[in-house]
């Protein structure tokens, strides 16, 4: 057989018909798509048919890229565009953007990311969101990836099928645009905020709809943290009943008010301090507040800022969480294991935990600060001696706190199926592997495997 005969053999994309294969070149990024033409003369119209367009033009000449995208608008021939995908350079004029939008939504798509790149990198500028957007009854996700300015006009009603919606926003000025939006999406199912907050002005930021199912909420605090006048105060209220995933990330100290969660499964909660001497006990209320109201969750991820400002309040009651079956925790060195083994005492149903040292072991050659001491529980938690069997530990260094603590989850665990430990360092110390298997365990059927990594996620 020769070599021509082979290559024709091999060729099986070539021999598929032609709308599986303007299937395929849809998934690409629509440049390289439109670069199939040159391929053959069966190939040369093939990429006008594609149903999704794709450009990320942030790094384009400004020039070059509107042509590019006005070639392809013109020359794509689907009535029905499913997704159009576009990040753009700066300099592109609101008219042209607007033209762009208009006609990719005249094809009624369902799913538009719209992006423009800003000439100060790091600062939110708004850029003006053309108004068609506002006029698509198609869209089933938005994702507005730009701080844009948006006005949402009385006349118009908007998206009635719309089930994702992801937006930046300028907070406290853009409130009322958030809540004109969720009242006009009456199917939403999953919300991303991201949001800047203002140090100039307190705010109440309220999230109160009855339709999503996920929402992440990241907030960002734009002040300098110097300024000893700034007496901002943020309040959210989150009251969504049919929520099933919840994350917040925030570093603004915001006092959350959590309203009517008894659906959620999953919550991760990542509450961060600047510094801990600015931490006050209305910040930690605000952290025990919030956590109460995801007490209901089944799946809980903790991230390690959140577990240092909860090493801030051990004299307190914290919230019980009686559903949680699975935790994910990153320990923070300044708060460490005394936070683990007080968490312990208030997840009496858990099943598997994640422990996360990754925090806990990073520190400069030159930090001379003693480690946080393993601290064990004043009494064995419930859930140790009944429920847990799985225990992963990621990024384990071999240290003797780290050792002490997985003696006692031995010791103690006694359901334990399984314990996952993960190095964090390459070659593993055989010497500490040695000590860990030797450990006494109190089930019979736990089995302790040691790897390079460990990656465990809780899932959603």
């Amino acid at each position: 057989m020769n070599k021509k005969k082979k290559v024709e053999q091999m060729d099986l994309i070539s021999n598929l018909p032609d709308h599986l294969i303007v299937r395929i070149i849809s998934l690409l990024p629509t440049h390289e798509a439109v670069r199939t033409c040159i391929l053959s003369m069966r190939w040369k119209y093939l990429w006008k048919g594609i149903d999704s367009i794709s450009l990320m033009g942030y790094e384009s000449d400004p020039a070059k890229f509107r042509f590019l995208v006005e070639h392809i608008l013109i020359n794509c021939n689907t009535t029905n565009l499913l997704s159009f995908v576009l990040f753009c350079p700066s300099r592109i004029s609101l008219s042209r953007l607007n033209s762009w939008i208009r006609k990719a939504i005249g094809t009624k798509i369902e799913k538009l990311t719209l992006s423009v790149d800003t000439l100060f990198p790091g600062l939110p500028a708004l850029s003006v969101l053309p108004q068609c957007v506002l006029a698509s009854n198609t869209l089933v996700s938005l994702k507005l990836d730009s701080f844009f300015d948006i006005s949402v006009p009385d006349s118009i009603l908007c998206f009635p099928y719309l089930k994702s919606l992801e937006l930046d926003l300028l907070l406290p000025d853009q409130c009322n645009v958030m809540h004109r939006l969720l009242s006009s999406s009456p199917v939403l199912e999953q919300l991303f905020v991201n949001g800047h907050l203002d140090s100039a002005d307190s705010t109440n930021f309220d999230i109160c709809v009855r339709s999503p199912l996920k929402l992440s909420l990241h907030l960002e605090y734009q002040g300098d943290g110097d300024d000893e006048d700034d007496t901002s105060e943020y309040v959210i209220t989150i009251d969504t009943p049919r929520l099933r995933y919840l994350s917040i990330m925030d570093d603004s100290l915001s006092q959350y008010v959590v309203k009517n969660l008894v659906r959620v499964h999953k919550a991760e909660i990542m509450y961060q301090t600047v510094c801990l001497e600015a931490l006050e006990p209305k910040h930690v209320n605000s952290l025990f507040e919030l956590l109460k109201g995801v007490s209901a969750a089944e799946v809980l991820a903790l991230h390690s800022f959140t577990s240092d400002v909860l090493g801030s309040a051990l004299g307190l009651t914290w919230p019980l969480f009686p559903n949680l079956k699975m935790l994910e925790i990153d320990l923070h060195d300044l708060s460490g294991w005394t936070c683990f083994s007080r968490l312990l005492h208030t997840v009496p149903n858990l099943k598997v935990l994640i422990l996360g040292l990754d925090a806990m072991n990073i520190r400069d050659d030159d930090d001379e600060r003693p480690r946080f001491q393993w601290s064990p529980p004043e009494t064995v938690p419930v859930c140790l001696l009944e429920h847990i069997q799985l225990i992963a530990i990621k990024c384990f260094v071999g240290q003797e706190d780290e050792l002490q603590a997985v003696e006692y989850l031995l010791n103690n665990g006694r359901v334990l199926n399984r314990m996952l430990i993960g190095f964090d360092r390459n070659p593993v110390n055989e010497d500490v592997v040695k000590k860990v298997l030797m450990f006494h365990r109190a089930s019979k059927l736990s089995q302790v495997e040691v790897y390079n990594h460990v990656i465990c996620k809780t899932n959603r």
